[in-house]
């Protein structure tokens, strides 16, 4: 539907420009119909659904307004001269205003010269087009210039206010200063944020104590994996054998936990493993592993300790367990392990560890902590960019820092450097004649005398390929008569 109102936006400014009553008129009808066969046929047909609750009225609304002005519009006919367009009519802070904002809007003056160009007979080139219209912007915004000396006064000799030049000065300097620092902020934005403590019992380590202000309560997620296994223990018989064994006989055995961490808006996934060494020491935990796994059922718990991270850091890709101790001194929790079986097939299940004093004081507090079916963690998420932006933190502070001021400092460069070559053509006392050179070559373009837009155009290219017929045209006319009345005097003497 964009695409629609685009191009009939387009053909409209065609027919305009063409002043083609008829082709407005037929234009006209099919806007009409089309507009209300999509607003009371197409969209309910798609949707299922009545005009009012779809389809949106407001739109409909400002096509109607759109469609009665367009009628009066056929009504009244076109203009006969096209001079211009509507912001260009006067030379005050509005249409200059007015003027800058239509400039500042990406492709719309490119589009409408091109348009303009292609729909209205003309002798000029394309080049030559865009020549003329680019010296009319620029005359008319020194008209307005000259329009606002004239509106609001300076008196000569006066000093610029202290007031006008701190709301001047002091708005570029703090501007300035925002652009300078803004890196520093964005960059810290990746990992930090505001959080308050859980509780003061939580025995807290150097890293922790430092941490856990940076973090909000929203950035923390409680995370519960449900106690059963996802795939089934199919152990080959030889592996399972060999693996009683090595417990039966005391030799090494790890045991790993491995926690996969990811981000919607990170292609990269954080990946953290805990390890368990069971030594030969360790008789009653082997026992009980050989009982399990020995037996097709069996209701043997094995406590595997220190193997689970209950806190957990995600920052810049990397995850820390390293955050906060229990009682003992230790950052990873025990976790419980049972055999399954059922219809002859066999699976693990794991859950929290829930009876020493540091769950009963300080875990049985926190959400999802209830000891119930699985085992839950906490992970403090660090804010991130998405990946479109992740190179902004690759490259680290230096590099967005200095990435970031040196392109911006070049663009402030290059608006306020070389100002001295448009110096002629922009501190122009009195353009009016410029302006109605202008003036004139549009006219004689709508009266079709194409020969003299030559001329004119002409004309307007030599004067400003010589500075000295450039500053003639710009005096005021006072200047000009002294001028005159001087050269008169010089002659009559001589």
């Amino acid at each position: 539907m964009l695409i629609v109102q685009f191009i009939a936006i387009v053909t409209e400014r065609a027919i305009y420009l063409r002043k083609a009553l008829i082709y407005k008129i037929v234009f006209h009808f099919i806007s009409v119909v089309g507009i209300h066969f999509w607003m009371f046929f197409l969209v309910p047909y798609i949707t299922a659904h009545s005009f009012g609750e779809t389809a949106p009225v407001l739109f409909y609304l400002i096509k109607c307004l759109h469609m009665l002005l367009s009628a009066y519009q056929i009504r009244c006919g076109y203009p006969k001269r096209i001079l211009g367009n509507v912001f260009t009519k006067g030379y005050s802070l509005v249409n200059y205003i007015a003027f800058k904002i239509y400039m500042e809007i990406p492709f719309l003056y490119i589009l409408r010269t091109m348009l303009d160009w292609v729909c209205i007979d003309t002798t000029l080139t394309v080049m030559e087009w865009i020549k003329m219209e680019d010296i009319f912007q620029s005359v008319f915004i020194v008209r307005c210039y000259r329009q606002m000396d004239t509106d609001f006064p300076v008196l000569r000799g006066e000093p610029k206010a202290l007031y006008s030049k701190l709301l001047i000065g002091g708005t570029i300097i703090l501007i300035l200063i925002a652009l300078i620092w803004s890196p520093l902020f964005l960059f810290a934005l990746v990992g930090t944020v505001d959080f308050q403590k859980l509780t003061n019992r939580i025995i807290l380590n150097n890293y922790a104590s430092d941490s856990m202000m940076l973090y909000d309560a929203v950035d923390v997620t409680a995370i519960k994996f449900y106690e059963n296994s996802i795939s089934l223990w199919n152990m080959p018989p030889p592996d399972k054998d060999r693996l009683l064994h090595d417990l039966k006989n005391g030799a090494p055995l790890e045991i790993h936990l491995t926690l996969t961490l990811k981000c919607n808006l990170t292609p990269e996934a954080v990946i953290y493993e805990t390890n368990y060494t069971l030594t030969e020491n360790k008789i009653y935990t082997r026992d009980k592993l050989v009982r399990l796994m020995s037996a097709d059922f069996s209701n043997e718990k094995v406590i595997v300790p220190n193997i689970l991270p209950k806190f957990l850091t995600v920052q810049r890709q990397q995850a820390n367990a390293k955050f906060i101790k229990d009682y003992d001194g230790k950052f990873n929790r025990p976790i419980i392990l049972k055999k399954k079986a059922a219809n002859q097939v066999n699976w693990w299940e794991m859950n929290d560890y829930c009876e020493d004093r540091f769950y009963r004081d300080i875990l049985s507090a926190l959400p999802l902590s209830n000891c119930e079916k699985g085992v839950v963690l906490y992970v403090f998420n660090d804010k991130s960019f998405p990946s479109a932006m992740s190179f902004l933190e690759k490259t680290g502070i230096i590099g967005l820092y200095t990435t970031f001021v040196y392109l911006v400092s070049r663009i402030i460069r290059s608006i306020i450097s070389n100002k001295h070559r448009r110096i002629m053509f922009e501190d122009l006392p009195y353009v009016d004649r410029v302006l109605k050179l202008c003036t004139d070559i549009y006219l004689v373009r709508e009266t079709q005398e194409y020969r003299l837009e030559e001329d004119l155009y002409g004309k307007l290219i030599f004067l400003y390929r010589s500075p000295e017929t450039l500053i003639k045209w710009t005096r005021f006319k006072e200047d000009i008569s002294d001028a005159g009345s001087s050269s008169q005097l010089s002659i009559q003497r001589n």
